[in-house]
């Protein structure tokens, strides 16, 4: 799969899982990024390259992604982990 094809596959997860539109990037300079901006009319979603080259690590920041989304807000990493334990 190439990867325009992944990053807008990913794109629609997250949003579809969400229930929300999102503005989706993938930081080319950082492997391991992830930041999520709620300060404009659509959130503002970026990861960092390494979700192109670690399907584990896609999958994580998916998940955390999806549930700042629907949360409306920035997640500790405990919200996070007890998340994961129900799911």
């Amino acid at each position: 799969m190439e990867d325009q094809e992944f990053i807008d596959r990913l794109k629609e997860k997250v949003e579809d899982t969400a229930g929300t539109p999102i503005d989706f990037h993938i930081n080319r300079e950082e492997e391991r990024h992830l930041s999520i901006d709620f300060s404009g009319t659509v959130p503002k979603v970026v990861f960092g390259s390494g979700v192109l080259t670690y399907p584990g690590l896609a999958r994580m920041v998916s998940q955390f992604a999806i549930l700042c989304l629907k949360e409306g807000r920035q997640v500790s990493e405990l919200e996070f982990l007890t998340f994961l334990r129900r799911n």
